[in-house]
């Protein structure tokens, strides 16, 4: 508890202090001591911290309590450089590529925009939809290239009708990773990520940044014998930790264009991931760059955008495997 002891308190401010600080029954003149009451300290928010940095120092501590190394000190400071430094060692991970690979495309339903848009947004020749995902109708291999218009690569496309700007599709990329090792909920061996992402914009006019937003949504789950169904859903939402710090550059003089490539480590121990009902041997991930949704127009006539990227998946080990 902080202290305040042997000051000299105005009588007249007694009342203000008291509704937010402890003071004891009994004090002399106007010398007492007191304390934050504890609804006050709640209310102060904690730091924010570095997410990435906590699962690159738990992982390097995980390495440390199962290989129990003579000198622990620099065997956790070597690991943790090389996680920094995207290098995993093979004696010490598993790094997997995908056995499936598909593109799963569905189209939206088109409902009027109801809720107020700033005047800063507002463009009578492009008014706002609210596009609407539920399920993909179709899924193929995804293409090493753009694809074709029947089968393109993951992304979305946006366009203007009737002066209405709207979603055409949107294809998200779901991989399936075979995991070495039986993964639970409660074992807290690491499973990485690591995105080698590159994603291409193509507009009328100009870019939003929102279209590069790097979406990985992983799962886990059990397959025994047969290929386990998948449901049916499609990833059109992101969140704040999706969109990274970039400069969007034009390289086409006709049009705009920005291709933006970046790398990031995520863990794959997260949110729904952590939801792991039964012992899993099998990783799927969904990566997206979320959609317009009707909304994200950036005052353009037409919106194309495609990605592409090698997503490696990194287990860490143990002497036992």
């Amino acid at each position: 508890m902080a202290k305040i002891k042997s000051q000299s308190i105005p009588p007249s401010l007694l009342a203000d202090y008291c509704g937010l600080l402890t003071t004891p029954k009994k004090y002399q003149k106007t010398g007492m001591t007191m304390g934050i009451k504890p609804s006050t300290r709640q209310a102060l928010k904690p730091p924010q911290t570095n997410e990435l940095l906590r699962v690159q120092l738990a992982t390097a501590s995980w390495l440390v309590d199962q290989w129990n190394p003579h000198f622990g000190s620099q065997f956790y400071s070597d690991r943790l450089s090389e996680i920094k430094a995207n290098v995993f060692d093979p004696h010490y991970w598993y790094t997997l590529t995908p056995i499936r690979d598909r593109t799963e495309r569905g189209f939206p339903e088109i409902e009027a925009y109801e809720r107020p848009v700033n005047d800063q947004y507002n463009d009578p020749l492009r008014i706002q939809s609210n596009c609407v995902y539920t399920r993909w109708s179709v899924f193929y291999d995804t293409p090493l290239d753009n694809g074709t218009l029947t089968f393109p690569a993951p992304g979305w496309q946006g366009t203007v009708i009737d002066q209405i700007w709207r979603d055409s599709w949107f294809a998200q990329r779901r991989l399936i990773y075979e995991l070495p090792v039986i993964i639970t909920k409660d074992d807290k061996r690491p499973v990485l990520m690591g995105l080698d992402s590159q994603v291409t914009a193509t507009a009328t006019f100009r870019g939003n940044s929102i279209w590069f937003a790097r979406g990985l949504w992983p799962y886990f789950f059990h397959e025994a014998g047969t290929i386990a169904p998948i449901v049916n859903y499609l990833m059109t939402k992101w969140n704040k930790g999706d969109i990274y710090p970039m400069d969007l550059t034009n390289t086409s003089n006709d049009y705009w264009q920005c291709t933006n490539t970046i790398q990031i480590l995520r863990d794959a121990r997260v949110n729904r991931a952590e939801s792991i009902l039964t012992p899993a041997n099998q990783l799927g991930v969904i990566i997206t760059t979320p959609p317009s949704r009707g909304v994200y127009s950036a005052r353009n006539d037409n919106v194309r955008v495609t990605h592409h990227e090698d997503l490696t998946i990194y287990v860490a080990k143990s002497p036992n495997g």
